[in-house]
């Protein structure tokens, strides 16, 4: 039996279908398709009708893919990003009526558990924090704790982080705002206060484009596990900031992702940093892998 999930955020809309086989799973196929909802949205929050044409016609193309490959059902799931559109019922209507499928809109401590189900197996190196850099806001989840009562999404995404400044890179000074604006809301949330964690498990698209950036910029060589040392992402961001050069290789590794990874990559160091982690490791697995792990263990009963 073939699965086939398909992710709304903010920036893309994504389709895993994995093949299962029992307690089995085994990817058979991932898309991308960018579609990028900041662009689309009034000044009050609501998604425009080209938008929501976007989102339908990109929703029907991933469908058929996952058709062609021998799918025999499709979920559709959003995140924050859909919980903060404000016309979110007609969007949902607009999905319903042009495929036929509804959507699974998850709340935040479900998101956050959804990735912690589909990172399980990081439990194994100890001491363990999970965020997810999503586009409005971030899962944290301590790898060692599975209740999902004990797992935050916070108001901190990279596209929330941009507002904090004017124009396409922010200043030294408008990165101080955002690196107190994150610790505030880790205080204010009482976010695991006074822990301290080995090593961050980053998991999103933006992480992994991320890791692209950074790898470049470190001539990092291909490894199954996607490191990065904290000092040294530290320094991409002085770079990043400061380098006049800084446009080629954000264009060169994360064209449609520009304006997200200077926030992205200092929301992913200031939490290292806030919880004294040395090391993060980037996970190619995130909501919609475990939500499909949801949806199999279910059906398994």
């Amino acid at each position: 039996m073939k699965i086939a999930v398909i992710d709304f955020s903010s920036t893309s809309l994504s389709l895993l279908v994995e093949e299962v086989s029992g307690e089995m799973m085994t990817p058979v196929v991932g898309l991308r398709r960018s579609v990028s909802i900041l662009g689309y949205l009034s000044k009050k929050g609501k998604l425009s009708e080209r938008g929501i044409e976007k989102v339908v016609d990109s929703i029907k193309f991933l469908m058929e893919a996952a058709t062609k490959v021998g799918a025999e059902s499709v979920h559709i799931i959003s995140t924050a990003s859909m919980r903060m559109i404000k016309n979110y019922g007609e969007v949902v209507e607009a999905v319903k009526a042009g495929t036929g499928l509804p959507i699974t809109n998850l709340d935040g401590p479900s998101e956050a558990y959804a990735d912690y189900i589909a990172n399980r197996e990081y439990t194994t190196l100890g001491n363990s924090l999970l965020l997810d850099i999503g586009g409005y806001s971030s899962s944290i989840v301590d790898m060692a704790d599975s209740d999902k009562a004990a797992m935050f999404a916070l108001d901190i995404g990279p596209a929330a982080l941009f507002q904090v400044f004017d124009g396409m890179y922010p200043t030294k000074d408008d990165t101080k705002k955002m690196r107190k604006r994150i610790d505030k809301m880790l205080e204010k949330n009482l976010v695991f206060p006074e822990r301290t964690f080995a090593r961050i498990i980053l998991v999103g698209s933006n992480a992994e484009a991320l890791y692209g950036v950074y790898a470049d910029y470190f001539s990092v060589q291909d490894s199954t596990m996607k490191r990065m040392d904290r000092r040294k992402l530290k320094k991409l961001i002085k770079y990043l900031i400061s380098s006049d050069d800084r446009a080629l290789i954000l264009i060169r590794n994360v064209p449609e992702k520009v304006h997200m990874m200077i926030p992205s990559a200092i929301l992913a160091e200031e939490i290292a940093k806030h919880y004294s982690s040395s090391e993060l490791i980037v996970s190619d697995k995130g909501v919609k892998d475990g939500y499909l792990r949801l949806l199999v263990e279910e059906f398994n009963g």
